[in-house]
């Protein structure tokens, strides 16, 4: 089915409804002439019969019956009557009946003859001695009152396809800016995406260029995002696969049970550490495509940190370090479930990856009046200063760690709390020791 034309409709709605404008304009302007044009006929019926009477009043006794000749083809569409005290004839009209045009006295009225229709005007001289009638045919005056019809509608009739091409072609001028845009669009290459020119574009159509040259931002933002990334991974995921390597020649070439063993460990771990970058990568990639794991609703910030606990516990365990989740009460949030537990997951994680042995992680909700706060803290080596600044920065790791993480932990922390309008500060640790993460969620 062919879309339907921007420019058919628009002629088809201005043509509508300058046609039907017209036309009532029209059948007003016909009934108002149609009655002008009665009133004026009457006036002049009256304004003959007033003559008649004035000249016959005085010679009424002179007259015989006789017949008035017609001058011209007009003639027999009118016609007069003098009666003498309105019962004996004394002059008529060709056109006119031997008998009384109407029977009224006075004033208008309808009559019928000979199967016709009359508009007769009959009057009285100042002694009731003449009566005077006077009659013009229907058939006249509706030939006059059709003739004033034709006149109005003929302009109409002759105006609309004129109107209607210079609108066709106005209309088409007017779009020019749309197929200006469409040109534009055609001649670009898929990976061209700079914005688009409004230039001289009307002010209807600026709005539509605004947001496709905000699409194009978005859209190359998002592509440059995705280069980054993959250009960031190739690279990240060359040292653990090296390490594999490099351990799997060990293995090989190992001459005791011992150093085939400890490369075997070495295996496991490099193994580990290319599928946690490979989790992380794709959850980023998950993130960044907006798919955000779910519906947006309300959200316990507590049970969520709960379950981010529970979750590392087995490690936690495994170094001895003591997690803790400080008491109270529900704090809901506006968000995205899914993507709030891998938010504390992510920084429980981190922390408990970056505390030694015997350490602590404690872990607090606090709900207030304007926000809701997530803490997570550890009394680890902390960061230096001049690092704290890089923190949240894609695949970016501490020096002196001795961690091997995969640098998207708090990448993901940081992009995760963008999407729900929620900040992250990190800080030194109470007492100036570890590491505090703060994310904090306004109420609107």
């Amino acid at each position: 089915m062919a879309a339907p034309s921007l420019r058919r409709r628009l002629l088809a709605v201005l043509l509508g409804v300058t046609a039907l404008t017209w036309i009532a304009v029209t059948a007003i302007g016909y009934f108002e002439a149609r009655h002008e044009a009665e009133e004026l006929l009457d006036a002049h019926l009256a304004q003959s019969a007033g003559l008649l009477v004035a000249q016959a009043g005085e010679d009424l006794h002179e007259l015989e019956l006789e017949h008035a000749p017609a001058f011209q083809r007009y003639a027999r569409r009118t016609a007069f009557q003098i009666w003498e005290r309105g019962e004996r004839l004394r002059l008529h009209s060709a056109s006119a009946p031997n008998v009384r045009l109407s029977a009224a006295d006075e004033g208008f009225s309808e009559a019928v003859h000979d199967g016709e229709r009359w508009r007769v005007f009959s009057t009285w001289d100042a002694d009731r001695k003449v009566l005077v009638q006077v009659a013009e045919r229907r058939e006249a005056r509706e030939e006059i009152v059709q003739s004033l019809g034709k006149a109005l509608l003929w302009p109409l009739l002759a105006g609309l396809p004129v109107l209607g091409v210079a609108l066709w072609f106005g209309i088409g001028r007017g779009l020019r800016p749309l197929r200006e845009l469409r040109q534009q669009l055609a001649q670009r290459g898929p990976d061209d995406l700079a914005a688009l020119h409004a230039g001289t574009a009307p002010q209807e159509v600026q709005p539509l260029v605004a947001e496709l040259n905000r699409l194009f931002a978005r859209i190359t933002e998002t592509l440059e995002r995705e280069r980054r990334l993959t250009s960031d991974a190739a690279h990240e995921l060359r040292t653990p696969l090296a390490v594999l390597s490099t351990q799997a020649q060990l293995a090989r070439s190992a001459s005791s049970d011992a150093v085939r063993n400890e490369a075997l460990d070495g295996i496991v771990a490099g193994a580990e550490r290319a599928a946690r970058l490979a989790d992380q990568m794709l959850t980023l990639a998950r993130i960044e495509s907006g798919q955000m794991g779910g519906t947006r609703g309300e959200v316990d910030l507590r049970e969520v940190a709960r379950d981010a606990l529970a979750e590392v516990a087995p490690g936690a365990l495994a170094k001895n370090i003591d997690v803790e989740l400080e008491d109270g009460g529900a704090v809901r949030v506006h968000g995205y479930g899914g993507l709030l537990a891998v938010l504390a997951r992510n920084l429980v994680d981190n922390a408990v990856r970056y505390t030694p042995p015997g350490g602590q992680v404690r872990v607090a909700v606090r709900g207030e009046r304007h926000a809701a706060r997530l803490e997570v803290m550890d009394n680890g080596p902390g960061v230096p200063a001049e690092e704290m600044a890089r923190l949240g920065e894609r695949f970016h790791r501490l020096a002196v760690s001795g961690e091997q993480g995969s640098g998207l932990g708090l990448s993901i922390v940081k992009r995760i709390a963008e999407l729900h309008g929620a900040s992250v500060r990190f800080s030194p640790g109470p007492g100036g020791t570890g590491l505090a993460a703060v994310v904090e969620f306004l109420f609107v």
